[in-house]
């Protein structure tokens, strides 16, 4: 009887130092973007005709463009969207250039996660002549 209370007591202590139980998180296999960036124009709302998006984090930097606008949802109003720093945490400075317009800027944008994915920072860069 006491070796039981023993071996009891030494599975006890063994556990306690290992923490909380938990149980294992269910991932998925999706591939997700950190930010969705929508450009256009700050009066008319409509897209550029193209647009080049920069987002930096340290020495990290995630390019795309020049883009086209194109349409969406089967014909629906053209968008000028990016997708950029693909599962990727960190505080982004993003800049956007188009022809024509201002330079457009927002630093510390901060991108978090999980232990699964980012969790996605949507913006909209309006854009001034």
């Amino acid at each position: 009887m006491k070796a039981v209370a023993l071996s009891l007591y030494a599975a006890a202590t063994l556990l306690a130092g290992c923490g909380e139980l938990t149980h294992p998180v269910a991932c998925t296999a999706d591939f997700r973007f950190g930010l969705h960036v929508t450009v256009a124009d700050s009066l008319t709302e409509a897209p550029p005709a193209s647009a080049v998006v920069v987002a930096r984090s340290g020495t990290f930097v995630d390019s795309v463009g020049p883009t086209p606008s194109t349409p969406v949802n089967g014909g629906g109003p053209a968008l000028l969207r990016f997708y950029m720093a693909g599962e990727r945490p960190g505080t982004y400075d993003l800049t956007v250039r188009s022809p024509g317009y201002q330079e457009w800027s927002r630093t510390g944008i901060q991108v978090t996660g999980d232990e699964c994915h980012v969790h996605t920072i949507a913006l909209i860069a309006r854009l001034q002549h």
